[in-house]
């Protein structure tokens, strides 16, 4: 008996008992349902949050600090000590030549004692000396901060809100925070650029300990930065060599830069699929970095799980359903028992007898899941349009709290045919053991 065959006979049969195979297969289709639905929330919340954290565009950033990179050994209870690594010109090119790299920062962190701007001063101030080779800014931070809507509606999201950024042929210039132009008192951010401003930086008093004479550093503000920024508060952005010159001060030393480097580098990866590759690529240069690749894996793994347990949730129902398969096909053995009696008498063999119910098994849940599939697809569809057209808080649109995939319709059609095929084991081998005299005797 060809398969096309029992393919035939077996949407026959179950033609003629409608009742019961509706019944069976609105069992199996609530399974395949549930897998398809659940699988497609478990979907659904998984990639909204990856996207949600993609959008985080900070998470691109990869922070470089001046230390050789040490590894913690799995049964060590103290992290080791690392080695100072200093970080210079030829370790920030090479960190520029890294694959899928969109960009480098680095700096060198100090404070300054005085700013002073006309008859304006303010104490105390943050100072961070870039190197003007490369960039100031990320775009990966102006990204972020020109996705909160809100915000950058109020403050904009260009890190430069006045004048002009850093230019690395006026290494006596200097960008001012928006947070130093409140402080200095100055209303109109516009007043500040151009103007001359004083930087002071000398060590306190102490007895006993010669008096060192304060720096005064003069330069022009070319630039106000952004509150939204790290920089954009009580601080002053420069050039390294602005920087140098006041380490070297407080250190009382020389060629600050060549001697101790930056005190960190940011590497800006070209997407969060970049991450790990050069954080491996930063390792292989010996450094100590801070990157967000593995929070992300291990929320995405996280999803993952969700995911198969919602859908475990869904197959005890189909097994559940299998019963009722089961059942069916046991009642249509019972039926057919004469039917199988003139069959073998025919010359059909135990294999044609078994074969022909387990296709009748399989052509059930197959009836089920396309059953449950329809309505999934279309229930999902509905979840996520009532979750929009109700605003749900996180949902926007285009998103899919529902996101079924044809990966997993596949799966569950396959898997579903599969299980109730298996269902229909047993009562296709009690009828193909059948005796065909017997059976031929059965009324």
């Amino acid at each position: 008996m060809k398969l096309s065959d029992c393919i035939k006979m077996a949407f026959s049969d179950l033609n003629k008992r409608k009742f019961r195979t509706v019944l069976t297969s609105l069992g199996i289709s609530i399974g395949t349902l549930l897998v398809i639905l659940l699988g497609g929330f478990g979907q659904g919340v998984q990639k909204i949050s990856m996207d949600q954290m993609k959008q985080m565009d900070t998470m691109r950033l990869i922070r470089v600090e001046p230390f050789e990179h040490v590894n913690q050994k799995a049964n060590s209870n103290s992290a080791p000590s690392a080695k100072n690594k200093k970080i210079d010109q030829s370790t920030l090119n090479k960190l520029k030549k890294i694959r899928n790299v969109s960009g480098v920062q680095a700096y060198i962190n100090t404070q300054v004692s005085q700013i002073k701007v006309g008859n304006k001063t303010a104490q105390k101030v943050s100072f961070e000396g870039y190197n003007l080779d490369f960039n100031v800014f990320s775009n990966a931070n102006e990204n972020e901060i020109k996705m909160d809507k809100e915000k950058s509606k109020k403050f904009g999201y260009k890190p430069i809100i006045a004048g002009e950024n850093l230019k690395k042929s006026e290494e006596n210039s200097v960008l001012v925070g928006k947070g130093l132009v409140k402080k200095l008192g100055i209303e109109n951010d516009k007043n500040i650029v151009g103007k001359e401003i004083e930087i002071t930086v000398e060590l306190p008093k102490m007895e006993g300990i010669q008096e060192k004479a304060p720096l005064v550093i003069k330069a022009k503000v070319a630039g106000v930065v952004n509150k939204l920024y790290e920089n954009g508060g009580i601080a002053v952005t420069g050039s390294d060599s602005m920087a140098a010159k006041v380490q070297e001060y407080y250190m009382d030393s020389k060629d600050y830069i060549n001697e101790k480097g930056y005190d960190r580098a940011i590497v800006e990866a070209k997407d969060m699929n970049s991450v790990s590759g050069v954080s491996g690529q930063i390792k292989k240069l010996n450094y100590t970095y801070n990157s967000n690749d593995n929070y992300a894996n291990q929320m995405n793994n996280m999803y993952l799980i969700f995911k198969m347990l919602l859908i475990a949730a869904g197959v005890v129902v189909l097994l559940v359903a299998s019963i009722g398969v089961i059942n069916t096909m046991t009642m249509a053995v019972h039926e057919k028992t004469k039917m199988i009696g003139i069959m073998k008498a025919e010359g059909a063999s135990r294999k044609n007898i078994k074969r022909m119910f387990i296709v009748q098994s399989g052509s059930l849940g197959f009836l089920g899941a396309i059953l449950g599939t329809v309505v999934a697809v279309i229930a999902g569809e509905i979840i996520n349009k009532l979750l929009i057209l109700y605003k749900v808080k996180g949902i926007e649109e285009g998103m899919k709290m529902v996101d079924i995939r044809a990966s997993i319709i596949i799966f569950t059609i396959l898997f579903t045919v599969i299980v109730s095929m298996l269902a229909g084991f047993v009562p296709a081998r009690k009828a193909a053991k059948l005796d065909p005299i017997e059976s031929l005797r059965f009324e």
